[in-house]
Parts: C-alpha cells; structure tokens; sequence
C-alpha cells in the first residue's frame, strides 16, 4: 500500500533542532488538535444507482465530509450514462467524488456476486524500474495536468513543459534511485504471476487471497498511472476476461488530486469512451484512512518502536506526509490535508487507549 504517510519516534535528546527544515510541522500534544481544513464541494452532476447493500448519495466531482472509521462505504456508479459528459468534464476541475451513508444491512456477500465475475483494480502512481526509465516516467508524472497546473490558455505547453523538466531532474533522480537498487520497488515487490497477464505486487496477490478465502472469487489487477502496468493496460485485461463487477481501490488512504484524483480522472474518460466500461457495475473507494484496521495497523507499528525507549512518554512521534500545493487545497478544495490530519488523529487517539500519550508532530514534504 502506498500511505502517503510516514512516521518516525524519537527521544527529545536524539532530535535533530533542525529536523523539519524542509517541512512545515506543527508539534501538536494530546490536549490539543491539529486545526481541521474542511473541504469545499465542487460541481456535482451524475446520476448514481444505490447498491443493493448501501444507500449511496454521490456526485462528480464533490469532496466528501468525513466518515466515521470502521464505516462501511461504497459507490456504484450508474451503467446507464458515461462518467460525464464532454461539457461537463471541461467545466469540472477534478475527478469524480462521493458522499458515502451507511445503512449497515447485513447482506451475504455471496447473494451480491453469484453469476457475476468481480475484479478489484488497484490503482498507484508506478515508478522506474531501470534507470533507463527514469526520464521517460518522469515526462509522464509532469505531463499530468493534475500535477503542473496550467492556466488554459497555456494547456499546449504541458507536454514541452514536461519535457524540459524531466531532462533537467533525471540526473538527480537516477542518483536516488541507484541509491535503492537502480529502479522503484514498487514492481520489484512482486509475488507471482496471477491468473491475468499483469505482474501484480504482493499486497494484489494477498488481496486476491483474502478474497478468495471470504468466497468472492475475485481477480486483482494493477493500474499504474505513470509506469507500467498502466491503467490503459489493467483496462484492458479487465475486458478481455469479461469482468462485470469492479471495484476501484486508489492505494492512496487519503484523497488528493494529484494522486487518486488524477488516476480517477484518467479511469473516468477511459470508461466514458467505452460502451463495455460504461455498462459495467462498478464500486471506487476514495479514501480509506480512517478505516479501523488501517487506523489499528499503524497504532501497532507506532507502539511497538515507542516501547524500545526507556521512557515512552518522552519519546516524539513524527508523522511525514507528502506535501500538495496549497492552491490545491485552498482553491481546488483537495482534501488531502484535512484527511491527513484526521488521519493523525484517529492513530493518536488508537494510541492514547493504548495509554501511549506522547507528544507528536505532523509535517508536509515540500515539493
């Protein structure tokens, strides 16, 4: 999975005065919260079905308020349009988006899939795999709108845009990436072939078990949005092994634009343009931070490091999360910051139960 945040614990003594030089970082205490950024809808128009286990209100391109972890959620977009219309994705800033309510019926999983076959697409950002790769990837991550912003009237400048930029920083980044091995783990962290043609990484693979033992015989796909396998690719496979339920997972916990956002928007003019796509049930997952068993994993890994030290109350927990523009989130109304600092909370709270009340700081990567 991909988090998008990182954590470190530390002894007053062993940090570093100048630790967060290059991030903005707020120290926060258990008696106090991180100040919440709460989101602002954007457009909304499309038409949603309810799912026969909860009742969905959805729309494009809307930022949902927060969920209660452990809720359960889903989003089933309606087969009978595509996505959006040409005028209305021109109008739209940001992908589709969903404003989730729970009914809690209990529903054999069984009775909601029987004939039907079932995919989950996981959808992440990709990397290098050589670093012969390294400045094609990088064209391809800075020739993304959902990462340079452009003004319309200089749209025909992203891809030369992308292009001076990628030549200029791939020296730089080749020497990180054969700093780890000469390529991105991300397809290097591979288990087996699955049963479709695409190489999936572990945690597909895993997926796919867990699946499977709970009987829903599901395949997994990957869709990579700037390496390979892309989504195009995933796409495709999807197809040909005549899928007819598919669930969308962003391996993004928090939403942002230019992360689940930009491979939303790219799965979205996908399907509108093809009548198998737009014909075909299917579930996306925006987010999933404040889910419980993401919340209790990381609780778990936090406690076991702060027990190492002698004095675990003393002991500074440092959460690192990469960084968006701040027009993203002020203007564009992305709600990554505030997720993320939710996010933080849930894990201090999971934490304090656990009688664990150290200090703790959130900061953001600059970019």
């Amino acid at each position: 999975m991909n988090s998008g945040l990182m954590y470190s614990v530390s002894s007053p003594s062993s940090a570093s005065p100048s630790s967060t030089s290059t991030a903005t970082a707020a120290l926060t205490h258990r008696n106090s919260r991180l100040p919440m950024l709460l989101p602002r809808p954007i457009s909304s128009s499309l038409r949603l079905q309810c799912c026969s286990a909860f009742h969905v209100d959805a729309s494009l391109n809307f930022y949902p308020s927060k969920t209660h972890a452990g809720s359960k959620c889903s989003l089933r977009l309606s087969g009978e349009q595509s996505l959006c219309s040409q005028q209305q994705h021109d109008k739209c800033a940001w992908p589709l988006r969903a404003l989730v309510t729970s009914t809690a019926q209990d529903i054999p999983i069984t009775s909601l899939i029987a004939n039907e076959k079932v995919g989950v697409l996981l959808l992440n950002l990709g990397g290098p795999e050589t670093l012969d790769d390294v400045q094609p990837f990088l064209f391809n991550l800075f020739a993304d709108p959902d990462i340079i912003r452009l003004p319309r009237s200089f749209r025909f400048l992203q891809k030369p845009l992308a292009q001076f930029i990628s030549v200029v920083r791939a020296p730089k980044s080749k020497e990180g990436y054969a700093s780890i091995g000469g390529g991105s783990p991300l397809r290097q962290i591979t288990d087996a072939q699955a049963s479709c043609e695409l190489t999936l990484p572990t945690n597909a693979e895993a997926l796919k078990k867990s699946l499977w033992e709970k009987n829903v015989p599901a395949k997994v796909y990957v869709g990579m949005r700037y390496w390979h396998p892309f989504t195009e690719e995933a796409i495709e496979q999807i197809k040909r092994d005549g899928i007819t339920k598919l669930v969308v997972l962003p391996l993004y916990p928090q939403f942002s634009i230019s992360t689940s956002g930009s491979s939303l928007r790219l799965l979205e003019s996908i399907f509108r343009e093809d009548e198998y796509l737009v014909n075909m049930q299917h579930t996306v997952i925006p987010s999933w931070y404040q889910r419980e068993g993401y919340i209790t994993a990381m609780a778990n890994l936090i406690e076991k490091e702060v027990l190492k030290f002698e004095t675990p109350d003393k002991v500074v927990i440092f959460f690192s999360a990469h960084g968006v523009p701040i027009a993203y989130v002020e203007e564009a109304g992305d709600p990554y910051k505030a997720e993320m600092e939710e996010c933080v909370d849930l894990i201090m709270d999971e934490l304090e139960k656990r009688q664990i009340t150290s200090p703790y700081t959130l900061a953001y990567q600059v970019l």
